[in-house]
């Protein structure tokens, strides 16, 4: 098929298929504009977490063992064809998760309200204790991404200067705030879902 010659227009082809669901709730069941919004922005949210959690999953259990484990020139091959693009890919997916979240969090009512509906929109203290913990902890997650990993990242493929020295420090500093990520990947994702879905 066509269509799965390349996992752009593979993509683009479950895109389509979304779009013709949406089409079609959007036929059956109507909906107003800030519904219709925050059910896409709540999809898309989902979509580039679940690229960016699995990049987390993918580095540590891939990634970082198989650069470990790799002979010199491998190594080379590695960090010059696969790293890059897992790196940029992660900052992608990092910013477009903190970015729909926080416009989720417009549209949804739990920030600012008032300045789309006709009164405060009430969060209990259960939900809210969950969304603020799992809000904060993406934050976190996105602040190691951007000021953490991508600096030490440049500085191992090359895209920054630096001694063999710097290298082998950024390596394991790299390691350990993948780990970091690892871990708060978890009851992150649990305070979203929980948030969305306990109480």
């Amino acid at each position: 098929m066509q269509v799965l010659k390349s996992p752009v227009t593979a993509a683009l082809t479950g895109l389509a298929l979304s779009a013709a669901l949406l089409a079609a709730w959007i036929a059956l069941a109507g909906g107003d504009l800030i519904g219709v919004t925050s059910a896409v922005l709540r999809w898309l949210h989902v979509m580039v977490a679940i690229v960016w959690v699995g990049m987390i999953w993918f580095v540590n259990f891939i990634q970082l063992p198989a650069l470990a484990a790799a002979s010199d020139p491998d190594r080379g091959a590695l960090m010059r064809l696969v790293v890059p693009k897992v790196a940029a890919t992660f900052r992608h997916a990092a910013h477009a998760t903190v970015a729909t979240g926080l416009a989720l969090l417009v549209t949804s009512g739990y920030l600012l309200d008032t300045l789309l509906y006709a009164s405060a929109v009430h969060v209990s203290g259960a939900r809210g204790l969950m969304l603020w913990a799992g809000v904060a902890g993406g934050v976190v997650m996105w602040a190691i991404v951007q000021f953490g990993l991508r600096p030490r990242i440049a500085l191992l493929t090359g895209a920054r200067e630096g001694n063999a020295e710097a290298k082998a420090k950024a390596r394991d500093e790299v390691r350990v705030l993948a780990r970091i990520n690892l871990v708060l990947a978890l009851p992150v994702t649990f305070a979203m879902v929980g948030a969305a879905h306990l109480g």
